[in-house]
């Protein structure tokens, strides 16, 4: 009935002459909203306009019904006006839309389909009410975000094209397609990207169009085009098909990555140079320090002849003293030299190392006397605190290296009074963390950073005293490393430092029969 009614204007339906009863029944029964008005009153809501209006089902007081209270009072003038007109036999729309009240709920879009009747010998209008809120409430989110994306698509830096995926044709390009490729968006509305020359590689389209046939999106797509100026630039694209109302479309998005690439060119070149010069520093430094030693054993063995006099008497002892002296600088000279071979060795990758079980007591306790001497003339305590029930997987070569490189650092910067610890205790992963504990001078964060760095030292007030070539820590943390542990560094100024070496659960393993553990001031 509905679809009749709107397919015919009043002035094109001749008046339909109805008796209350006899529409009340056909009325009643259908599920679309009817509603009879004559000039003055509405004369009949049938069931689903009473319940569209929030009434109650047996409500039949129509004349009551006041027209304000049900339309929304912006849509009022244009609803009376067409009925006005229907009413005066002047041409009026047979299908609007406008907004009605349902009782307690708010306003609500309807589509109403009108024509005129006559009811009981008066003109009335008859409409046909169908509730379309829902689809009001689709449209407007389709329009929003119809707004949304023509934002992004006019906003965005990068290029974007939407293409018709039935005829290949352009359908719209965003304001950076223009700027890049220098084209009227006029000119390329309707083309097909083939015919406006973008591409620079003549079959990359063809390529492109096959691959998207298997797939709904593509993502960095690598191509080179011709932008503004007949210019070769690199882009990434990326193609995703989206439906745009029936017409299903292609998005492609653009993205200009021509300077990313020359820096990562740059990036790995320059890589590759620091790789080669890191190498061949790493090979002089080993070949130098092999060129030093041999004549400077040569000038320590001799040295030691004239100081000891194994010839004969020298006959004047300053000569012996300036003996002394050569020995001293040249043994510390050797340090070093054997300091620098060390880190060129791990730095160039030819550190030897021979990992075995071991029982490190004996190790730690040796590393202990070694440097016992000179804490003890310095006024410094040691305190032994071993766990002696715990094999260790190491090079014992490399872990006395780094036991004796760091109870020599902590005796050298901790003043007469101070502690100096060497502590080895599992940890709360079943590892293991060796460990020295000094409460000499500190560092600050930046300090320590400095301290890790190959021929990194720190300016203290202690540095004019002490010699050092800043190579203890780095070497310490390269041997730990080589043995697959970590090196850890916990310092305060005027506190003290602490140096841990932690060791993994599969490097540790329980002696046979423990011993008891040992903590001993020494």
């Amino acid at each position: 009935m509905a679809k009749v009614l709107e397919e015919n204007t009043a002035d094109e339906v001749p008046p339909l002459e109805c008796g209350h009863g006899q529409i009340s029944l056909l009325m009643e029964a259908i599920t679309e909203a009817v509603t009879i008005r004559t000039q003055t009153e509405f004369v009949y809501l049938n069931a689903a306009a009473r319940k569209l209006f929030g009434m109650a089902d047996d409500f039949r007081d129509y004349a009551s019904i006041d027209h304000t209270d049900i339309v929304h009072p912006d849509d009022y003038a244009m609803q009376v006006h067409y009925f006005q007109r229907r009413l005066a036999e002047k041409e009026a729309p047979s299908h609007y839309e406008f907004r009605v009240s349902g009782g307690q709920d708010p306003f609500f879009w309807v589509s109403c389909v009108a024509s005129t009747i006559v009811w009981e010998g008066k003109p009335a209008v008859l409409a046909c009410i169908t509730d379309i809120s829902s689809q009001k409430k689709a449209q407007q989110e389709n329009n929003r975000f119809d707004r949304l994306f023509r934002h992004i698509f006019d906003l965005v830096p990068d290029v974007m094209l939407l293409v018709s995926l039935t005829e290949g044709r352009i359908v719209d390009v965003n304001p950076e397609f223009v700027n890049v490729f220098g084209k009227r968006r006029e000119d390329v509305i309707g083309k097909i990207s083939a015919d406006i020359g973008i591409w620079a590689d003549g079959t990359f389209l063809d390529r492109f169009v096959e691959e998207l046939k298997m797939t709904t999106s593509m993502m960095d797509v690598p191509t080179t085009v011709r932008t503004r100026g007949n210019v070769i630039r690199h882009f990434q694209l990326f193609a995703q098909k989206i439906e745009y109302g029936l017409q299903p479309l292609l998005l492609l998005v653009g993205r200009d990555v021509t300077e990313d690439l020359l820096q990562e060119q740059e990036l790995r070149r320059r890589k590759d140079d620091a790789e080669l010069a890191n190498r061949s520093k790493s090979a002089f430094l080993a070949n130098m320090s092999h060129e030093l030693r041999t004549p400077l054993n040569g000038i320590l063995g001799f040295a030691e002849i004239i100081r000891d006099e194994m010839i004969g008497p020298i006959g004047n002892a300053r000569y012996s003293e300036y003996a002394q002296d050569v020995h001293e600088s040249g043994t510390h000279l050797l340090a070093i030299i054997n300091d620098i071979l060390d880190l060129s060795k791990v730095e160039a990758g030819h550190m030897q190392t021979h990992v075995t079980w071991i029982d490190p007591i004996d190790c730690l306790d040796t590393c202990l006397s070694l440097v016992r001497g000179n804490a003890t003339d310095n006024g410094i305590s040691m305190i032994r605190d071993l766990d002696e029930t715990i094999f260790l997987e190491a090079d014992e070569r490399l872990l006395k290296q780094i036991v004796i490189n760091l109870l020599s650092n902590s005796v050298k910067y901790t003043e007469s009074g101070g502690t100096v610890t060497l502590s080895f205790k599992r940890t709360g992963n079943a590892g293991v963390c060796l460990s020295v504990t000094d409460t000499g001078i500190g560092m600050t964060p930046d300090e320590v950073k400095i301290a890790r760095r190959p021929f990194g030292q720190v300016v203290s007030r202690l540095s004019k005293k002490l010699e050092g070539s800043g190579l203890g820590l780095p070497l310490v943390c390269a041997f730990t490393e080589k043995m697959g542990g970590t090196m850890t560094i916990e310092s305060q100024t005027e506190v003290g430092t602490r140096v841990n070496i932690i060791f993994p659960p599969l490097k540790v393993k329980e002696k046979e029969s423990d011993t008891p553990e040992g903590s001993d001031a020494i």
